[in-house]
């Protein structure tokens, strides 16, 4: 499962949540990762306003829920 998160770029920072003076970037975290492994986390847009980061932070993790929820009632099925 993926996780969704915003950051403010590197090298900027922001004074409070939601400082739209600052650029920010969305970062994608995968969860089902083993815990010796590696960080797997990857930046996959850049230079965003914080109002279009939210709104893409939450778009992509409500398709994350939708896709889990499908993949959860298909495995159901199977049994």
């Amino acid at each position: 499962m993926y996780v969704y998160t915003i950051q403010a770029m590197p090298g900027s920072k922001a004074k409070l949540d939601g400082d739209t003076s600052v650029k920010y970037q969305v970062r994608r975290k995968h969860t089902a990762a083993p815990a010796t492994a590696k960080s797997s986390t990857v930046v996959i847009r850049t230079d965003m306003g914080y109002t279009e980061a939210t709104a893409l932070v939450e778009r992509f993790n409500k398709k994350e829920l939708e896709s889990r929820a499908i993949k959860n009632k298909a495995a159901g099925l199977q049994k």
